[in-house]
């Protein structure tokens, strides 16, 4: 199965980035690209999340994927390289 969506947001609990992260996209960014990012949680999916993340060689969350190029965001706690992110 294969998700339309552009973007994946590795996350998981207990992760104070990640949570950064998920209200810059809430708040923001006013959920503008929210229909644009499957969130892929690792104790709610682990089977998904490891297969995804070992495939891209992902070590740590938050992170955000742009499937069709494989490019990796690790830096996501900037608003400017998230939203460049986003938009490329």
């Amino acid at each position: 199965m294969t998700d339309p969506r552009p973007f994946v947001l590795f996350t998981q609990d207990q992760c104070p980035q990640c949570e950064t992260l998920k209200r810059m996209l809430t708040l923001p960014l006013r959920g503008a690209f929210d229909d644009q990012i499957e969130v892929l949680h690792r104790q709610q999916n682990p089977d998904a999340f490891t297969a995804l993340a070992d495939a891209h060689a992902l070590a740590r969350t938050p992170a955000l994927l742009h499937r069709p190029s494989g490019k990796l965001l690790l830096d996501t706690g900037s608003l400017g390289a998230v939203k460049a992110f986003l938009t490329q």
